[in-house]
């Protein structure tokens, strides 16, 4: 492994165990999600706000997580399709530039 590669790893790992740390260090917090802290702050800055419209169907808390888990997977995919794509692109021109020399 290259030294950079090294450097970069124990980067990441620092930088997980710090916010890891930090984290669990607030006694009494709560993880809390942005969607229930947005409606926190609707119902504090306009306690008459009303929806615009009501959901179809709410999917049970285990089918969420899945949902989530599976939106997750398909984003890295895209992700990791897209950067390796690039990367052979950015191969085969190297490789066409160099036999062009």
């Amino acid at each position: 492994m290259k030294a950079r590669n090294s450097w970069l790893l124990a980067l990441a790992v620092a930088f997980i165990l710090a916010s890891v740390l930090v984290g669990s260090r607030r006694e009494g917090a709560e993880f809390a999600g942005t969607d229930g802290q947005a409606m926190a702050a609707v119902a504090t800055l306009s306690p008459d706000y009303q929806p615009w419209f009501d959901f179809i169907w709410e999917p049970p808390p285990e089918v969420a997580s899945g949902l989530f888990a599976l939106q997750a997977a398909l984003g890295a995919g895209v992700l990791g399709y897209y950067l390796g794509f690039k990367r052979g692109q950015r191969q085969g021109q190297r490789k066409r530039s160099d036999a062009g020399d």
